[in-house]
């Protein structure tokens, strides 16, 4: 039976590519590496609002790179209260995976290698 390897859905025979999500469909679902559980996180960037946050988790996640949310100071609360912050967010994922992270988003964020 063949699988869309992004949305790890199984089809039945004949159909060749994913209704959700377009991509063609493959016999073997491969499985991704996952990170280690003990591994730490690592400071990716700073984005001005959850807004900002959205887009670029929405990239590392569906390359399978969870992200982590800090907001600064009273951040996380007055987003909650008025659905934006103004003091930005700080954007984290495993340490293993920080790299191909900047990779990802190298094309869309400046994210500069000092970070």
């Amino acid at each position: 039976m063949p699988w869309c390897q992004k949305c790890k859905t199984e089809y039945r025979g004949g159909v060749t590519r994913c209704s959700d999500c377009g991509s063609e469909l493959v016999e073997v679902l491969q499985q991704i590496e996952e990170y280690p559980k003990n591994d730490s996180e690592s400071f990716l960037m700073s984005v001005r609002d959850r807004i900002e946050a959205d887009i670029v988790e929405g990239f590392l996640n569906s390359n399978g790179i969870p992200v982590l949310r800090k907001y600064k100071g009273a951040g996380a609360f007055v987003d909650l209260y008025l659905g934006i912050s103004y003091t930005g967010v700080d954007l984290y994922v495993p340490r293993s995976m920080l790299e191909h992270a900047k990779e990802i988003l190298s094309g869309h964020y400046l994210v500069s290698a000092d970070e």
